[in-house]
């Protein structure tokens, strides 16, 4: 049974990773204004069959009104999360939201700049810093919002350890995912990133050694991937 609702609200990005499969390239238009996007939500609510939704890109929170969004979701009984690469997340912002998210999911594929710039995680060729991750993990902690962290492994980056940023920024639960070719997507230039199930498996094991354990360690295959996940589309006429 299906009780996530994964709400794409753009297809926008600042941020250009390699191994992306929801660029929506074949989507044409701007999508839904803000008003059509409440009354989806609202609409959600009220059929009953689902307990959490999920705002996503593109990059979330390139959309002004997300805030406001988050926060009528909450009023209607969400549970709420948002998967965001960071780059317009502040302490402030973390607080201000706090009230109405539940979880925010954060992308983290390396400590190493020059490695987060070869897979495409940067805007300008400045990525995220280890300490902008440690004040959005402190903001988290600080105001009650639980905090997950999304690792996909490529070629870029299979040989690395995370496990020491990890355990310091303590989120509930890290998920670790193989890069997955979509035809459409993310299939052009993709056998430069792909990475294959050994060495998939290898960072896996090389990074639960010393994983506290208080940090839910979850692991996710191409196949898994392919599996696990609904894609739908919604129209204006809907309404």
């Amino acid at each position: 049974m299906i009780t996530t609702v994964n709400f794409h609200l753009t297809k926008a990005c600042n941020f250009n990773c390699k191994y992306c499969f929801a660029k929506f390239n074949d989507i044409q238009g701007k999508g839904l204004s803000k008003s059509e996007q409440i009354e989806l939500i609202r609409h959600l609510a009220a059929s009953g069959k689902f307990r959490k939704i999920n705002f996503a890109g593109g990059e979330p929170t390139l959309v002004s009104h997300i805030s406001e969004l988050i926060q009528y979701a909450k009023s209607v009984g969400f549970e709420t999360s948002i998967v965001t690469n960071g780059s317009q997340i502040n302490f402030e912002w973390i607080k201000n939201i706090s009230p109405y998210l539940d979880i925010l999911a954060v992308s983290v594929d390396s400590c190493n700049p020059e490695t987060n710039i070869k897979i495409g995680s940067n805007q300008s060729s400045n990525p995220l810093s280890v300490n902008d991750l440690k004040n959005i993990a402190t903001a988290c902690h600080c105001f009650g919002v639980q905090l997950k962290i999304n690792t996909v492994v490529s070629k870029f980056n299979h040989d690395e350890r995370l496990t020491p940023l990890i355990n310091d920024l303590k989120p509930f639960r890290w998920k670790i995912l193989q890069a997955t070719k979509i035809e459409g997507q993310n299939d052009t230039g993709f056998n430069d990133i792909s990475v294959n199930l050994l060495d998939f498996d290898y960072f896996c094991s090389r990074n639960k050694t010393g994983i506290s354990s208080e940090i839910k360690f979850v692991t996710e295959h191409n196949e898994i991937i392919k599996g696990s996940y609904i894609y739908g589309r919604l129209y204006r006429q809907v309404f």
